[in-house]
């Protein structure tokens, strides 16, 4: 039996299982069909470099143990509803990554389930990476990749890092709360978005530009105004997820594909009387005030610096008191480089990611760019109407965005 040892972060997405399940969805949609013995041998080299995806964890000793060495067995062909499928699938006994192969209409949507657990958003990119390049150019274009899961650097970094002064824990006084619809029908596993015009997505750039602001102060500021107009909350409180690769001093084109994300968490009390763009300027100072502190860094502290000398137990309660899981959350996959993402000549409609289901009224909106447009998705466990609400809360952020952007063009 092979067994390959887990990171400390890990540890990360290993609380509240029963509540949310650690996954990163990834769903392609094909103008036509991959060559299934190409797409295949291209698998099988991404578990060459990446051994865990064909593991299961075992959590006692964060380690992976190998359950086949076959990954073709990885693929499911033809299911008609993936996302219910996929609630069969444990992490604990079955490999780290799922793959879906519907052909349908002459296309190919290819659904990717990927351990949380095994890494994050950024190492799934990398990973979907990975897999377009062993297609595109042939499993020989891996024989030189190795993945780095050392985190040894990072261990360093915050074993020096100062406790940011007057930070609570992650559980704010006055939580985003969605309310309770009347349950009527089944809930079940649903996936909506709203996506951007390639016009309406280099204007909101453009105006960010002129702004001296990110995009995604935008987005998340509009995302956190929509939640407290139902939240009826006098403060917005969001954790927002940021990549710790940009730390390290490896070369950028390092495969990384591990957890190595940690959040700023942000409480703004604000009215809802107050100038949306106000609140937009409030954002981006308060993220570069937390960033220049490296504010991040709080949230994985007490698992890191304890690791190596804390029970199992002991590990999961600091990441409950640091990195708990939110009702109402917020995620940016940032852009998914579409050149990267490119198998062989086949044209890609669209590619959207997501994060875990969440039992509605939790909710979670997950921004990302791809081929020019920006996508805001979110994964549900809910009834018809409790989707028809989430689908009007992605509108109404979409909505204030865009207002948003043709202001700061106006001005």
């Amino acid at each position: 039996m092979t067994t390959f040892d887990g990171e400390p972060l890990n540890i990360l997405h290993t609380i509240g299982l029963d509540t949310l399940y650690p996954v990163v969805r990834i769903e392609i949609n094909f103008q036509k069909s991959l060559d299934r013995t190409r797409f295949e041998a291209a698998l099988s080299a991404v578990c060459g470099v990446v051994p865990a995806l064909c593991c299961r964890y075992e959590l006692s000793t964060n380690q992976w143990v190998s359950v086949t060495d076959d990954p073709r067995t990885l693929i499911h062909d033809q299911v008609t509803d993936v996302d219910t499928d996929a609630q069969k699938w444990d992490l604990m006994k079955d490999p780290q990554l799922q793959i879906y192969w519907n052909e349908e209409n002459g296309g190919l949507r290819l659904t990717l389930y990927i351990s949380h657990i095994l890494t994050d958003g950024a190492g799934s990119k990398q990973l979907l990476y990975l897999l377009a390049k062993a297609y595109t150019q042939g499993p020989e274009a891996l024989k030189n990749v190795h993945n780095s899961q050392d985190i040894g650097w990072l261990e360093e970094l915050v074993a020096q890092h100062q406790q940011t002064p007057g930070r609570k824990t992650d559980h704010p006084d006055e939580p985003l709360l969605l309310p309770h619809l009347e349950k009527q029908g089944s809930r079940t596993y649903r996936v909506g978005h709203v996506t951007f015009s390639n016009g309406a997505t280099k204007q909101l750039i453009a105006a960010t530009h002129q702004a001296e602001i990110t995009v995604n102060d935008v987005v998340m500021a509009a995302f956190g105004r929509v939640m407290q107009n139902f939240a009826g909350t006098h403060s917005i409180a969001l954790a927002c997820p940021t990549d710790m690769r940009q730390f390290t001093t490896v070369p950028e084109e390092t495969t990384q594909i591990a957890n190595m994300t940690s959040r700023y968490n942000l409480n703004i009390d604000t009215e809802m009387t107050e100038p949306l763009l106000k609140l937009i300027e409030r954002f981006h100072k308060e993220m570069t005030s937390l960033k220049d502190q490296r504010q991040c860094f709080d949230s994985v502290a007490g698992l890191l610096n304890n690791y190596h000398t804390k029970t199992l137990p002991e590990l999961q309660k600091t990441v409950e008191d640091n990195y708990h899981v939110r009702e109402v959350a917020y995620t940016n996959f940032g852009i998914i480089d579409d050149q990267k993402a490119k198998f062989g000549d086949v044209a890609i409609n669209s590619l959207i990611v997501t994060g875990g289901f969440r039992e509605a009224p939790m909710f979670q909106i997950a921004a990302g760019t791809f081929n020019g447009q920006l996508t805001l998705a979110f994964n549900m466990q809910g009834t018809d109407e409790e989707f028809k609400f989430g689908v009007a809360l992605a509108n109404d952020v979409a909505n204030l965005i865009q207002q948003i952007s043709l202001a700061e063009l106006v001005h």
